[in-house]
């Protein structure tokens, strides 16, 4: 992939195909759009490609208002030429660019790319005041022979993905939507510093990198993650925080590698997010401190074990209804499915606003067979919920039979302003098999709401 620093630095011969935009985290929306132009372009025999603005105009424009990014630069062009593009413009973002008008900046993508087609989201704008609208757009592209395609907004699992929403998400903590959304798990990288050893000292060292204010990072709290130091991977537990129980003042990036003890100071850490384990805490002495540090690296070394994965398949869709809420569930396995299951009942109930998972707990359920062990499991995770405020954000299931479940599952406790389910019907319920060889279960479920 080619990458040119400005518009003007670009002299491209044409048809060109292009889309403009920051394409933070570069998400399932945006992996979507630059496929259909591909695709296009390819038929056209065109040069297909993407500009961006260095740096994001906001910064520019509203300067007290800063947006932490999902990716770094250097992070996004890689995401960029993973898929294929041809090439990227990073084009300088001045107050200058910003009085640019509309029909002044396509005919520069004119000129100096020899644009055909443009590629847009419903809601995109250019030029000062953000006066290039989709109807501008496509009415002057009509005059100088630029076809403007917008494309529908993305949804995954009924849900608008944006960079805005993921940005959130990450923030709040619950890692387990944003990773759904973005297609892969999120990550952060630096270099690693020297902290004050104290890790070292309670019997967990720790890899420490500093946190970059222009970049979204997790809610506080412990986390399960993969850590890449060289091109090795290791599995870690991470703490984001002040560390409350030592009286910490600066909020910090910790990783404790597990079983891995080489001195890698000064080289780049990279750290994938998999699972929210728990909030940071304040513990009454140092000896609970250890205590609660040994029982997350178990859990998150035991999580990572499982090499879990974030399906390239939405695990559920909703089903209209007149009265009901029904869903439709999908997974590679049977206890991907119950678990994917699980997950859409409370998807439906928007459990991707909010904080990300404090608490883990063991459910069990019993039935009949597939399909009465579907609606018990459910009922269960209704009943707590009603009774103790479950919001279920994540499930690993240990042990399944034709008619029993055991799962470790991940959410918080507490009140919630979630949309109510009232109960697990048996109306229209249905778990299919796969249709062919590497094909998906399914299951069909209604709610009563």
């Amino acid at each position: 992939m080619q990458v040119f620093e400005s518009i003007t630095a670009a002299h491209l011969k044409g048809p060109t195909h292009l889309t403009i935009g920051s394409f933070d985290g570069m998400h399932r929306g945006h992996r979507a759009l630059i496929a259909a132009m591909q695709a296009a372009a390819h038929a056209d025999g065109a040069a297909c490609g993407l500009l961006t603005f260095h740096p994001h105009p906001r910064a520019v424009l509203h300067p007290d208002q800063p947006i932490a990014s999902i990716s770094s630069l250097a992070k996004r062009l890689k995401l960029y030429a993973q898929t294929g593009l041809d090439f990227t413009i990073v084009h300088p973002f001045t107050r200058r660019t910003a009085q640019t008008e509309p029909e002044d900046f396509m005919d520069l993508l004119k000129a100096h790319l020899a644009l055909t087609d443009l590629w847009i989201g419903p809601d995109f704008a250019l030029g000062r005041n953000r006066q290039g609208d989709v109807a501008f757009l496509q009415a002057y592209g009509e005059q100088i022979g630029v076809r403007v395609h917008v494309v529908p907004e993305f949804r995954w699992e009924t849900v608008p993905v944006r960079s805005s929403r993921i940005r959130q998400t990450i923030a709040r903590g619950n890692l387990e939507w944003a990773n759904v959304w973005l297609g892969r798990f999120f990550t952060i990288s630096g270099i690693i510093v020297h902290g004050d050893h104290r890790g070292r000292e309670l019997g967990f060292p720790t890899a420490n990198i500093s946190i970059s204010q222009n970049r979204v990072h997790p809610a506080d709290g412990v986390y399960a993650a993969w850590a890449t130091v060289e091109g090795r991977r290791f599995p870690s537990v991470v703490n984001i925080g002040v560390r409350p129980t030592i009286n910490g003042k600066h909020r910090i990036i910790e990783a404790h590698l597990i079983d891995f003890s080489e001195d890698i100071y000064g080289r780049c850490l990279e750290l994938a997010f998999v699972a929210r384990l728990r909030d940071e805490m304040k513990f009454p002495g140092l000896d609970a401190l250890k205590a609660q540090i040994a029982r997350d690296k178990d859990l998150a070394a035991w999580l990572l074990a499982r090499d879990p994965q974030i399906p390239d398949y939405e695990r559920y869709r909703e089903q209209a209804y007149t009265a009901d809420w029904g869903v439709e569930a999908f997974g590679d396995s049977l206890d991907t499915l119950y678990a994917h299951a699980a997950i859409a009942m409370f998807g439906l109930q928007a459990a991707y606003d909010v904080v990300g998972p404090t608490m883990q707990q063991v459910i069990e359920a019993e039935g009949a067979d597939r399909e009465d062990l579907l609606v018990s499991w459910l009922s269960e995770l209704l009943w707590q919920q009603e009774t103790h405020g479950l919001t279920v954000q994540n499930v690993f299931v240990r042990e399944l039979t034709e008619t029993a479940i055991r799962a470790l599952v991940f959410g918080r406790a507490g009140p919630s302003d979630l949309a109510h389910i009232k109960a697990v019907t048996y109306h229209d319920l249905a778990i299919q098999e796969p249709e062919e060889r590497g094909g998906l279960w399914r299951a069909q479920v209604l709610f009563d709401t």
